[in-house]
């Protein structure tokens, strides 16, 4: 009998899975030599993946709008469950990968059918705790100078990395992007502020993309059901300095609450009460489904 892994993180290469130190992929990938890739992260508690219909969805619309033929998203969720059940974990992340495939010699312009490699990491992560409360992130502003096409999950991800590396020299965890006088997105999340009974994230389309959130969506569908106004428009740098509460969300931290933006406490560096509603229906959300999940 084969003894059961036990390390904290397995790959999945094009039907290969590997411990991280065994896992090889060309330098002649497009996603390495150009960004040439798209990806998708999925969280995972007792086995039930957030989300996994968004997040296909996603997947779907981010390789057909940069042309990458040769995956059908409906095979993630296999991929997945193979890799969790190798891992010998239920909670865990798997970031999966996407890239338009090998080509020799390097060349901007894509050959024709080329056949995409895939790429599917899993890592263990820590189980469901409502007692943790929402996690809290400190916030620096930065000057949005990503690529226009935000909206296509893909990896070309410098400027969100720099960004990331300004935010932890200046002692906080995140960047939010601005562009234009209104914030976008950080690093790696959609940003909502509350202002009394309102929910307000800024819009996908626009002069500036942002990315359609898996958790931004769940986050807009709770906060109309818990009777607040759901509000997708511009939010100025004024307007954020009002907010009297501000979070963000994303597969892997679900919601956070922004405690702090430029050195400035937002809600007395505390999660606020809107906060805490949507964090907790999250929660119950994500537990039912678990517990359907576990029926089946």
């Amino acid at each position: 009998m084969r003894e059961r892994y036990t390390g904290k993180m397995l790959v999945w290469i094009n039907g290969q899975i590997s411990p991280p130190a065994d896992a090889k992929i060309s330098i002649f990938d497009r996603g390495f030599l150009y960004g040439d890739a798209v990806y998708e992260l999925i969280r995972f508690f007792d086995g039930y993946g957030i989300e996994m219909d968004r997040h296909r969805s996603r997947l779907a619309r981010s390789l057909r709008k940069i042309g990458i033929a040769g995956f059908e998203p409906e095979r993630m969720d296999s991929i997945c469950r193979e890799l969790l059940e190798e891992l010998g974990s239920g909670d865990a992340t798997v970031y999966l990968q996407v890239t338009r495939g090998v080509q020799i010699p390097r060349m901007h312009a894509p050959a024709e059918n080329l056949e995409p490699n895939v790429i599917a990491i899993a890592t263990k992560a820590s189980p469901l705790d409502r007692s943790a409360g929402p996690e809290k992130v400190r916030t620096i502003l930065l000057e949005d100078e990503r690529r226009v096409r935000c909206d296509v999950k893909a990896t070309n991800l410098l400027v969100n990395v720099l960004g990331t590396m300004d935010a932890t020299q200046a002692g906080a965890d995140e960047p939010i992007f601005v562009h234009d006088g209104a914030i976008t997105e950080t690093a790696s999340a959609n940003v909502f502020i509350v202002e009394q009974d309102r929910v307000i994230t800024p819009p996908l389309g626009g002069s500036r993309s942002i990315l359609p959130g898996v958790m931004r969506a769940q986050t807009l569908e709770i906060a109309g059901e818990l009777g607040l106004r759901c509000l997708e428009e511009r939010v100025s740098l004024e307007r954020l300095d009002r907010a009297s509460e501000a979070f963000i969300t994303s597969s892997r931290r679900l919601v956070a609450a922004i405690t702090e933006i430029d050195g400035k406490l937002v809600n007395s560096g505390t999660p606020g009460p809107v906060t805490l509603a949507i964090h907790e229906n999250m929660l119950s959300r994500i537990e039912g489904a678990i517990a359907a999940f576990s029926t089946h």
